[in-house]
């Protein structure tokens, strides 16, 4: 199933504080009178689809924090679907989003009754012209040898480096979820602690490196909608994965909401499977067997990145509801993961060719709402479409050892596991472009 959500607004940051009660957030955009839209609330790498309808004749919905996530601290976005997406700051408050436009931006959506959605468009608003500048003089730069440079280049430099620092200190000073972001923002805009110039890459990647390791809000960057970014950044910024795995197990140990941790841990592990770095793994595995911080079953975390080990390629593939497989792809996925749609939209694109080779699609859902699943499976062409709406904790999840979505598996014909791959087109033997 393709997706037809565009996003045309900018950044979606969904904030939520202390003890909560129902909160509503009244949508009114007229253009989008009898839409069907999405609302999803992010944890981690995960976008959980928590509420899904259709806007009523003057486009107004009411969106709400489902029971079972009230104390959700963290980001989201309300899409529309073949339309656009909305993205806001929410701070425990009731408010309103109102468009009267039919392409939604920072420039025609107007909040009412939000502190926080003031404060990231006025941050916003006095960031712009520097950003204009620093990229002015950065252009400048590149043109020009060093050498070469006028005095008034490294005089407005200079002038730059005052002003952002002034900025720096206000956002410092203020304890807004929209400072934390714009904050969080700069960096992954190449503003750091100062103002880098394109030669100072290195210098600029230290920084940052420091700021995430050290000293960012790791629980509010969790639940920001960018710490895939963030953390992707970190990806690439440490050749030796084994110090990759140092650094994060020294966030792992600075993480203070335990419900944060398990779902970093999580993601760790998960990036680990999806690359390869098994040593990085291992490392991670070993310090949370010793953290005294995962409860008896973190939904089955560890055990999974063990069982998983020993589901190996080359080895017998795990039964399936009991069955024994052969000829078939498996993909277990979760709604709402940006990677598994990405790779269950492939898979549905291939898959007259992959029926053809007489290779049987599964797909296992982690989904623990039936309504969820439904919504992002019921198009999926192929007929065996599974979910127990356990979540991870599901037995055919245990029984393959999955740690992570996307997770693929190819079983020949005797029920032999060809190739574990995050993404299909890493499977060699399926030929896949």
């Amino acid at each position: 199933m393709k997706s037809s959500v565009k996003a045309v607004s900018t950044v979606v940051v969904c904030c939520i504080y202390g003890a909560i009660s129902a909160q509503n957030i009244n949508i009114h955009f007229p253009c989008f009178a009898g839409k069907e839209y999405v609302y999803l609330l992010n944890r981690g790498l995960i976008k959980d689809t928590v509420q899904t309808g259709t806007t009523d004749a003057g486009g107004r919905a009411t969106l709400l924090i489902p029971e079972n996530l009230k104390g959700y601290a963290g980001c989201g976005s309300w899409s529309v679907i073949g339309s656009g997406s909305t993205n806001f700051i929410v701070n425990n408050e009731d408010f309103s989003v109102t468009c009267e436009d039919s392409v939604p931006d920072q420039t025609n959506v107007v909040y009412t009754g939000s502190r926080e959605n003031a404060l990231l468009n006025r941050y916003e608003r006095e960031l712009a012209p520097l950003l204009q500048r620093i990229d002015l003089i950065h252009k400048a730069h590149a043109a020009q040898n060093k050498a070469a440079l006028p005095l008034s280049f490294f005089q407005e430099m200079m002038s730059l480096q005052r002003e952002y620092t002034v900025f720096r200190e206000k956002l410092a000073g203020d304890s807004s979820y929209a400072a934390f972001f714009i904050q969080t923002r700069n960096y992954m805009r190449g503003l750091g602690s100062r103002i880098y110039n394109p030669t100072e890459q290195k210098e600029f990647r230290n920084d940052f490196i420091r700021h995430i390791i050290d000293e960012i809000d790791i629980t509010r960057l969790f639940y920001s909608g960018i710490w895939m970014s963030v953390m992707s950044f970190t990806f690439d910024a440490f050749e030796n994965k084994t110090a990759w795995g140092e650094a994060m197990i020294k966030m792992l140990k600075r993480t203070e909401k335990q419900a944060v941790f398990e779902g970093f841990a999580r993601d760790m592990i998960m990036a680990c499977e999806q690359y390869g770095w098994d040593n990085a793994e291992q490392m991670i595995v070993n310090y949370l067997e010793t953290s005294n911080r995962l409860p008896a079953d973190p939904v089955g975390l560890v055990r999974r990145a063990i069982a998983q080990s020993k589901v190996k390629i080359g080895g017998k593939a795990p039964l399936l509801n009991g069955e024994a497989l052969t000829n078939a792809l498996l993909i277990f996925y979760e709604s709402g993961c940006e990677h598994c749609k990405t790779q269950l939209d492939k898979i549905a694109g291939h898959y007259p060719e992959l029926a053809d080779k007489g290779i049987r699609v599964i797909s296992i859902s982690t989904d623990e709402s039936k309504e969820v699943y439904e919504y992002h499976s019921k198009n999926y062409p192929w007929p065996d479409k599974l979910c127990d709406f356990k979540g991870f904790d599901g037995a055919n999840l245990k029984n393959y050892g999955v740690v992570g979505t996307p997770s693929i598996y190819l079983i020949d014909k005797n029920g032999i596991i060809l190739d574990r791959r995050p993404r299909i087109e890493d499977i060699k033997e399926l030929n896949i472009r």
